[in-house]
């Protein structure tokens, strides 16, 4: 894993400017490069991202809205051919220095504890590009190789898919139809 600092983009929030914090800022290929590493990809060609600090509720809260939007490039869960992609997200966090109760029922879950005076904003950002993602990025057509490549054991979208995956991997024969065996156990 590639240390958080490939986009350290640390903000001052101790003493609090008067008004909030308005930020903007490209990556560098250099750090694109690095997010790419981090987060498995075959490329990110770029990242953009907006962000504005303020404080909220009587200044306990320090708010961090923003967007991102980067081009980026992963490799097919199924084919590894490359799959270009556009993630252009809104994002909202919220930091306390305040102590935080787990227990207290009134505990605000999207609450993060703040410590020191800075915030590293670029972080941030990067991990909201990280949940962003497409966790099982597809290639255009990929569908029909797999069900041709599986046999007719296999239907994309079948209820049942592990029988079917068992049947096509029991067989040595692709495409010729088996059943399987009997459930061996109880009863």
């Amino acid at each position: 894993m590639v240390p958080s600092e490939a986009l350290a983009r640390p903000v001052v929030v101790d003493p609090w400017p008067s008004g909030g914090i308005e930020l903007s800022f490209e990556a560098t290929p250099e750090e694109c490069c690095l997010l790419a590493r981090r987060f498995g990809l075959v490329s990110v060609g770029g990242l953009v991202g907006h962000a504005r600090l303020d404080r909220a509720r009587g200044g306990d809260v320090i708010r961090l809205s923003g967007r991102i939007k980067a081009d980026v490039v992963q490799s097919c869960v199924v084919s590894l051919e490359d799959v270009p992609a556009t993630i252009a997200e809104t994002f909202e966090c919220r930091f306390t220095r305040a102590a935080i109760d787990p227990d207290d029922v009134a505990w605000d879950l999207d609450l993060e504890p703040l410590e020191g005076v800075e915030l590293d904003v670029g972080e941030i950002l990067a991990q909201q590009l990280g949940v962003a993602l497409d966790p099982y990025p597809r290639a255009e057509g990929v569908d029909a190789l797999v069900a041709d490549g599986l046999g007719p054991n296999i239907a994309v979208g079948e209820e049942k898919p592990m029988g079917a995956l068992a049947v096509a991997m029991m067989d040595g024969d692709p495409g010729a139809v088996r059943t399987p065996p009997p459930r061996q156990g109880r009863g």
